[in-house]
């Protein structure tokens, strides 16, 4: 007796002794979440040589897990957490036949994911409808689309450290969903939560299991799980492999990934004691993906209004076409001899340099051509461009090409001419969308993908943990120590990735862009009438690498009243108490690069005249989808191709104008006489006969590729490196028998953050991927408490209730402050991202622990969240950095053009054509430059422009020396700017605040052993509170200048608007979009549905006839969610305008989908089990639309694809 009294007290001093060791470890890292997998071991395997607390295991539990480390990074029964915490189960994952996040978080409780089978579109921006750049970034990263509560997006844990790797449900145990912000869990993460998964962990048994899986559309999927022991109870190793190729209706998308991971354990017996176990662990992962991603949204449909019947089907002659008709109207408006589905605006549509236009069907290069009459031939001589302009009778008005618009531009055209028509469309207040295709006889969007092989995205990675634990006293003290690495990249590249959303329009040119159709020389367009899919980047790609090196110790303790006190009924009362103490420090490097798949080289630009930038060396292409649509009265039945085979611009001859004169025996001065486009004879001089110019002719174009000269075609690049430091306690009591359980959880993050954009590269627009971090960075402290507590029915009531029922309540008060920096759109540093959860929550247990049910009320905050430029300020929000440099270099440009140069740069009189509005009108240009020189210093110093990497001397602003407002020297034009829309490597933040509350139901019902239920539910409403002040500020001071100063006179890109071309560009640009926001506050998160019910169910035969057999169902239902609001008249900042009506809600549908599954098992032999298992998604579906946002009127705007029936026959061998 007396040794074990010995002991209860030496137990009592190591608590207290390893509570203050611990704080001497300068590295820790997180949890690692017990990997055991119920099909691979036993209670009894691991129970007699699992000594930590920091290993949970998934015995026997069917659909329900017993306990987690979601809660306190320490081994907790889950009936004793007050957060949030849902585990998914192994059986789930087979049940169900999930295998990815996409998939499982379209069951879980109150959470979305985008994709065919997911539950929104996760791409849709709160009164801005679809954004291209949203659907890129899913395209990229398919399991990134996701989000808790209706607020952002869940961070992807793997056993509790973050992690870009995509899971995969072959080498994971289970998963952990957190809802809301948890300070111990972690201080870098979403205060939406986290999705935590487990990877397996070698065992000390010989065992595995082979499957192989057929499924629709083709796909494959094999893995392998194999567990041996290599010396027993002490040493073991695990192997588990998968090459899974899978395969969608949109032919030819496909994602095909191959993954290793190996673990081993180790258990060495010299280093444990009856009393004390060690435990290392090892495990590393190695994987690749290639991707051709299947789209969500069908293309833009901009060729319904070719079939309104305003429209003339054979076109219109693109010399004449005055887009620009009624002199001083702001804003949109269209040709008075066209009508309002006819445009020649900027829809990256052969916009200038060579053009290839090809053949959809088969990839037949049909011509390469200059891309229009503007730019370069226009300059070089006089009717066709330059001043000349619309500078003559009956000249061109129009050097674009024309083509049918969508219905956005459709609403602003009308509502131009007609203020009671789309009320709000032409000022910008209230946003009329472009609608996608609905039709799919017209292109079928189900089996077709848009991009054909055009497109592709690509992943890597590889991933290594070490961890030794030491458990002292049958685990009463435990020391965790983690080193952790992960390395991991992605990038993608494809035609149709950049600027705007794919569309299919028509081509409306009457005549070729060559010479004007009264000059000699002009022909008849070949493509009229037929509809075309275009770009004018030659396509886009991207790619962001990470390494983490994560360095972790976390030490427990655990103090047992029971085992120090002889008074048993004191000991119950005070309970046990667990201290847990984490050090970690943690680092982040990340790379980010942009380039543009196609590109002429530089010796092309100077042969045109161009310039050798990379901006004046864009390819533009055109992919023609079918024949001529002039016969047809519908769209219905054309069934367009897509890019169905590699579209690949090549080196070669281009047909460009060359502006080099040809006729020595022509006197420039003679008289030149033509008739012009009205029947009108003009007298002019040879000089602007294009007849005396070597015209058009072939031109050699070295086309680079990405593949082959990618260092040539980088437009942008940022390095960043995030420390964090941290420190963290987290405490656990267990009092009065265990019926109060108290927590309290303490975390401090310092964070060093550095961050470089790549330099620019002189005279070219190209940027040097050859350059380091030498950013001092920036520092910041961040303190996250969180804290809670468990009631459960004292013994003695539990006693007298029917089948062990307990009733428990909790409090759970969450908080989380994000540690890392970021900045403002002004450049200076923004608040914390800071989460703040209430959690309420009742919990049944009975039946003998075989039913529980759990109701939690919330209330979730997430203070200074990140809203990106394109979400809400809409498509043009890239405005907010990039118009201040526009208007400085135009309005520098036209103050120059004024007053002329001494010594003018090379190409200043190629570029006349965006100056030459200063020289016409001077007395603008001194007035644009004299209030550029009062207001932009103040609003825009030295340090703005030296945050964003924009090398301006503001010096030369004050002094208003024009020529020398650049920093490098060159022309202030402003390509010339290196806007990489990054301070320090990182981009800027328009921050909101958002707040989320409702109910959560979760249940699980097991009446006998081989009968597994659960079912969760959840009522929320999520919605934005407020946008954030630096943004608001930012925008007041912006409009300020723009709209009450002559800076808004400046002209845009050459043009003089009467009413001022910047200032219509900032009111439609940025000030509408934010009007919308200020009206949109308080409205619900976009395409959230306030109800969801999620259930599943699964029955083992274990007997009789049918025993082997097995068959289950689930049901995900949600309601219709809100996807747009109507429209009223109302007075903001003192002025008249229509904007949307936030009590008039539009609603999408409500969406019911059934799962169904069979299977049977048996033993071949007496150690080798098989079973076959066929499952069935979207039971009895076909592919369909679900509508994502909606147009003022209630009619459905964008519409996203709903996967239909997918069938999946998986066979496995167990051993």
């Amino acid at each position: 007796m007396d040794i074990h009294k010995t002991q209860r007290y030496l137990l009592a001093s190591l608590f207290a002794l390893a509570v203050g060791s611990s704080l001497g470890w300068s590295q820790s890292v997180t949890p690692k979440d017990s990997k055991t997998d119920d099909s691979l071991s036993s209670a009894s395997d691991d129970q007699t040589i699992t000594l930590d607390p920091f290993t949970v295991t998934a015995v026997n539990e069917g659909y329900e897990a017993v306990d987690t480390l979601g809660g306190a990074r320490v081994k907790t029964k889950l009936i004793d957490t007050p957060s949030s915490i849902s585990v998914i189960t192994k059986k789930f994952l087979s049940d169900l036949n999930i295998t990815n996040a996409q998939d499982l978080f379209a069951y879980t409780t109150g959470t979305d994911v985008a994709g065919l089978n997911g539950t929104y579109s996760g791409i849709a921006a709160r009164g801005f409808g679809v954004a291209q750049a949203g659907e890129s970034a899913r395209l990229a990263n398919p399991g990134g689309a996701d989000r808790a509560r209706g607020l952002t997006a869940m961070d992807n844990t793997r056993n509790y450290f973050i992690s870009e790797i995509p899971w995969d449900s072959y080498n994971i145990s289970r998963v952990d969903i957190s809802r809301g912000p948890n300070s111990f869990l972690f201080g870098v993460g979403s205060p939406s939560g986290i999705a935590n998964v487990s990877t397996n962990e070698a065992l000390f048994k010989d065992e595995g299991s082979f499957q192989a899986q057929v499924g629709s559309f083709g796909s494959t999927r094999e893995s392998l799980d194999y567990n041996k022991v290599l010396i027993p109870k002490e040493l073991g190793l695990r192997l588990d492999l998968v090459n899974d190729d899978t395969h969608y209706q949109q032919d030819p998308a496909f994602n095909h990934t191959k993954r290793l991971y190996a673990a081993v354990r180790f258990d060495p017996k010299a280093l444990s004691t009856r009393t004390s176990h060690m435990k290392i662990e090892l495990n590393y992962e190695a994987g690749t993906g290639l991707s051709n991603n299947p789209r969500e949204l069908p293309p833009l449909d901009y060729i319904s209004g070719y079939f309104s019947g305003s429209v003339n089907k054979a076109g219109y002659n693109p010399w004449t076409f005055d887009a620009k008709n009624q002199t001083g109207v702001g804003g949109n408006y269209y040709a008075a001899n066209a009508g309002p589905w006819v445009n020649n605006g900027d829809i990256h549509y052969a916009w200038g340099g060579p053009t290839y236009y090809y053949n959809a069907g088969n990839g037949q290069l049909l011509q390469a051509i200059q891309g229009h009459a503007g730019g370069n031939m226009a300059n070089a001589t006089s009717i066709i461009g330059g001043s000349a302009i619309g500078g003559m009778a009956g000249g061109v008005s129009n050097v674009y090409h024309l083509y049918t618009n969508g219905f956005s531009m459709y609403a602003q055209n009308v509502n131009a001419t007609n203020p009671n028509l789309y009320p709000g469309a032409n000022a910008g207040t209230v946003t009329y969308l472009d609608k996608t295709l609905s039709d799919p006889s017209i292109f079928d969007f189900y089996n077709k993908l848009i991009d054909g092989p055009n497109k592709r995205e690509w992943q890597g990675w590889n991933a290594f943990n070490a961890t030794v634990e030491e458990s002292l006293f049958n685990g009463h003290i435990a020391i965790q120590a983690t080193a952790d690495h992960q390395a991991y990249h992605r990038g993608q590249e494809g035609l149709l990735l950049s600027n705007m959303s794919p569309y299919i329009s028509v081509n409306l040119d009457q005549y070729s862009l060559t010479y004007p159709n009264w000059i000699s020389g002009s022909s008849t367009n070949p493509y009229e009438g037929m509809p075309f899919i275009a770009n004018d980047t030659g396509g886009g790609g991207n790619s962001t690498s990470y390494i983490h090196d994560n360095y972790q110790v976390t030490a427990y303790g655990k103090l047992d009243f029971s085992e120090v006190l002889q008074n048993k009924e004191l000991a119950k009362i005070l309970g046990h108490h667990e201290l847990t103490l984490l050090g970690g420090s943690y680092d982040m490097k990340q790379d980010q690069r942009d380039w543009a798949t196609y590109a002429t080289d530089p010796s092309f630009g100077q042969a045109v005249g161009a310039g050798t930038s990379l901006a004046n060396n864009g390819i533009s292409w055109v992919a023609l989808l079918g024949p001529s649509l002039v016969n047809r009265s519908t769209a219905a039945g054309l069934n367009l191709s897509n890019l169905s085979t590699h579209v690949v611009p090549t080196s070669g001859n281009v047909s460009m104008w060359n502006g080099t004169w040809n006729q020595p025996s022509v006197n420039p001065n003679a008289t030149w006489t033509y008739t012009d486009s009205t029947g009108a004879t003009v007298n002019t001089t040879q000089l602007n006969n294009p007849a005396n110019y070597m015209g058009y002719t072939p031109t050699y174009a070295n086309v680079l590729n990405s593949t082959n000269n990618i260092d040539k075609l980088y437009t942008s690049g940022a390095l960043s490196d995030q420390k964090i430091s941290s420190l963290a306690v987290m405490y656990q009591g267990y009092l009065l028998d265990n019926t109060v359980i108290p927590e309290f959880g303490f975390r401090r993050d310092s964070v060093l953050q550095r961050g470089n954009q790549a330099p620019m590269l002189p005279g070219n627009n190209l940027v040097d991927m050859n350059y380091n971090l030498t950013d001092p960075g920036a520092k910041i402290t961040t303190n996250s408490t969180s804290y809670g507590v468990a009631l459960h029915l004292p013994k003695s009531i539990r006693a007298h209730l029917p089948g062990d029922t307990d009733v428990s309540l909790y409090y759970f008060h969450g908080n989380n402050e994000t540690p890392q920096v970021r900045y403002s759109i002004d450049g200076s540093a923004l608040p914390s991202e800071n989460g703040k959860t209430d959690d309420y929550t009742v919990r049944v247990d009975t039946l003998n622990g075989r039913a529980t049910l759990k109701v939690t009320m919330f209330k979730t905050l997430d203070n200074n969240a990140a809203a990106s430029y394109g979400q809400p300020l809409g498509a043009a929000g890239w405005l907010i950095d990039s118009l201040p440099s526009w208007t400085l270099t135009m309005g520098a440009l036209g103050e120059l053009g004024a007053h002329q140069p001494a010594n003018p740069w090379s190409d200043w009189n190629n570029n006349s054509w965006i100056w030459n509005w200063g020289a016409q009108n001077p007395q603008v240009a001194d007035q644009v430059g004299a209030a550029i020189q009062q207001y932009f210093p103040k609003l825009f110093p030295q340090s703005y422009w030296d945050q964003y990497g924009m090398g301006v001397n503001v010096a030369a602003i004050q002094s208003g020396d024009w020529a020398h407002i650049l920093s490098n020297g060159q022309e202030p034009l402003p390509w010339n700017i290196n806007n990489t829309h990054t301070i320090h490597g990182v981009s800027p933040t328009i921050d909101q605040n958002l707040e989320s509350k409702g109910y959560e139901i979760e249940g699980t019902f097991r009446p006998v052993p081989n009968w597994d239920l659960t079912f969760n539910a959840s009522k929320m409403k999520a919605w934005q509170t407020s946008l954030g002040a630096d943004a608001s500020d930012y925008l007041n001071q912006m409009a300020n200048v723009w709209l009450q100063t002559p800076v808004g006179m400046t002209a845009e890109w050459g043009y003089l608007n009467p009413a001022g071309a910047m200032k219509q560009q900032f009111l439609t640009g940025l000030w509408a979009p934010y009007l919308t926001q200020v009206a949109l506050t308080g409205t619900q998160q976009p395409e959230l549905s306030q109800w969801n019910f999620r259930g599943a169910s699964n029955y083992h035969f274990d007997r009789g006839t049918l025993k082997g057999f097995n068959v289950g169902a689930a049901v995900r239902w949600q309601d219709a969610p809100i996807i747009g609001y109507g429209i009223k008249q109302s007075t903001i900042f003192g002025q008249s305008a229509w904007i949307n009506d936030t009590n008039h809600p539009l609603y999408g549908v409500a969406e019911t989908h059934v799962d169904l599954w069979v299977g049977y098992e048996r033993k071949l032999t007496s150690s080798i089990n098989w079973k076959i298992q066929l499952n069935f998604r979207n039971l009895g579906e076909k592919p369909h639309l679900v509508p994502v946002t909606a147009e003022p009127d209630g009619s459905y705007a964008q519409e996203r694809i709903a996967e239909g029936q997918i069938v999946d026959l998986s066979t496995t061998l167990s051993f």
